[in-house]
């Protein structure tokens, strides 16, 4: 990245004749005119004023100019030297802004006091630093919200979406005392299971353990209780190491898993 001095020297009547004297003695060195409008100065207690709270403004926005870049890389994955490219101001790069600066009076009026100047862009500064706290909100719950749906998808049968895998005829429905419950067993300990659900609570339907599916880790198992010991059922199985899945199938659920499947692709591509 190109070093920038910024020099002031004394107009001597004519700030031109000024700048074009300095181009001269520098030699080689490439010579910017970084023009400033007239200021209304206002008394010395001012200047002095604001020349300390300058210091902890340049600090501050300094910070938050090296945040931003560092947000950006940690998105981009971009190197120093790509990165250069995707840094503009005003839809310039850095160093043709600096290089062509110009005060927008439009924005920040010369002609008002200087306190005023400083408080409005002490504003704009605020400004973007909230967007840029907003808008990495926003990414991470996103990011945190595809993470957990491919953790569904790809994970084994105690954490993925049971979408896909259970099938309508592996439900009781139209029931009002009966439910089933889906229990990821582990592989280790499916004759324990097979020994103990019916047990496992008062109110669990002989007989009605049915495998479902099976991945590396677990198998996962059906069962028929009645509703009012689905609580019991679940706090026992799980001091067995049996895993009850709370699980309805509903078939907006599975839409939606099937759309979210689908930007997690794309998320990736």
């Amino acid at each position: 990245m190109t070093l920038y001095w910024l020099l002031s020297v004394p107009a001597q009547g004519d700030g031109h004749i000024a700048w074009r004297d300095v181009k001269n003695r520098v030699g080689d060195s490439e010579v910017y005119d970084f023009t400033l409008p007239m200021f209304k100065i206002g008394t010395l207690d001012t200047l002095v004023r604001l020349s300390d709270e300058l210091a902890k403004y340049d600090a501050s926005y300094e910070n938050t100019t090296g945040k931003f870049i560092d947000t950006l890389k940690n998105l981009t994955g971009a190197s120093n030297a790509s990165l250069a490219s995707t840094l503009v101001v005003e839809d310039k790069s850095v160093d043709q802004y600096i290089r062509t600066f110009s005060w927008n009076n439009s924005r920040f009026r010369f002609d008002k006091a200087l306190p005023e100047i400083i408080s409005q862009i002490a504003e704009a500064m605020g400004s973007i630093e909230a967007s840029l706290k907003t808008k990495m909100t926003q990414y991470n719950a996103i990011k945190n919200s595809l993470a957990t749906v491919k953790r569904k998808q790809t994970g084994n049968l105690s954490v993925r979406s049971l979408n896909g895998i259970v099938r309508r005829e592996d439900c009781l429905s139209d029931s009002e005392y009966m439910r089933t419950a889906f229990v990821a067993v582990p592989k280790n300990l499916t004759r324990e299971w097979a020994n103990s659900y019916e047990h496992l609570a008062d109110m669990v339907v002989p007989r009605s353990s049915k495998k479902i599916a099976d991945d590396a880790e677990y198998v996962l198992y059906s069962v028929v209780l009645f509703k009012r010991v689905f609580d019991e059922f679940s706090n026992k199985a799980r001091d067995a190491r049996f895993i009850v899945r709370d699980y309805v199938y509903d078939e907006d659920e599975i839409q939606k898993d099937r759309v979210l499947a689908i930007e997690v692709v794309e998320q990736e591509e």
